[in-house]
């Protein structure tokens, strides 16, 4: 009975480390689940409520060799969700978001052969809407392409959850300019006030969502250690030469008061 006994305290050993391994892989994935769809809430009804306003949007945008695009407005905001199984339960996983950052101008640039290819990848890379045409000489041979830019700029934002560490990662595009950023926070730093600024930061209203981000235990650089303090090099004492003593000076004549009047009077002599 004694092996018997060693082996079930070893497996309920084993079941209560599953258990409790578990337990905690559950509480993560419920602080995920919180904060994804406490965004998904708030982001869904601001976005109601903008498609009715129409808010005119801050954000300037910029385009090689065309003037700064300003003057949009906010249109057809989007707000979804995916959902993750995890252990045994399907939770939030992902928050997508998505607007127009939006104007009815149409910008109109000629590019030459040497810029023709560059430029387009850009409008192609940026997802910005365009259509051009091709100019040919006699030859056949292209001299130059007309571009005709819409000022139309998609805005993007995914919220997306890792309910085995309780971490969410936020990245948007075209946020303030052509270009993408990351973010990083625990799912238990995603309170109301973050869900919040973080909503301003995405429609470009005033917000202290960076500074919130800096925040986190995630981005929060730790002190640098001390440096090791350098070695000290231990000399060997050497005891100094001692110099002769110097011979010691003739007696000098006092200069005092009597020796004043012994000088007179051997003068008088």
């Amino acid at each position: 009975m004694g092996l018997l006994d060693d082996l079930k305290k070893q497996a309920d050993a084993l079941k209560a480390q599953d258990t409790d391994r578990t337990e905690s892989l559950r509480a993560n994935a419920v602080a995920v689940d919180i904060a994804l769809r406490r965004n998904f809430l708030y982001l869904n009804d601001l976005g109601k409520q903008l498609n009715v306003v129409q808010m005119p949007c801050p954000f300037t945008y910029k385009i090689p060799t065309l003037p700064d695009i300003s003057g949009l407005i906010v249109k057809d905001f989007h707000c979804d969700f995916r959902s993750k199984h995890f252990i045994d339960k399907d939770y939030y996983g992902e928050v997508h978001v998505t607007y127009r950052a939006w104007s009815d101008k149409i910008l109109t640039v000629k590019k030459g052969p040497d810029e023709m290819e560059k430029f387009r990848d850009f409008l192609w890379s940026n997802n910005i809407e365009h259509k051009s045409e091709q100019f040919r000489d006699q030859r056949k041979v292209i001299t130059h392409e007309i571009f005709k830019v819409v000022c139309d700029f998609r805005v993007q934002g995914k919220i997306e959850g890792d309910h085995e560490t309780g971490k969410i990662k936020i990245v948007t595009k075209n946020v303030g300019a052509l270009e993408v950023d990351l973010f990083n926070l625990l799912a238990q730093e995603f309170s109301e006030q973050s869900v919040e600024e973080y909503a301003k930061y995405f429609i470009g209203r005033p917000t202290i969502w960076p500074d919130l981000v800096k925040k986190s235990v995630l981005n929060v650089r730790a002190a640098a250690p001390a440096p090791k303090p350098k070695p000290q090099v231990q000399v060997p004492y050497t005891p100094p030469v001692r110099a002769a003593a110097p011979a010691a000076p003739p007696p000098e004549e006092k200069k005092g008061l009597f020796g004043s009047l012994k000088s007179f009077i051997k003068k008088d002599d």
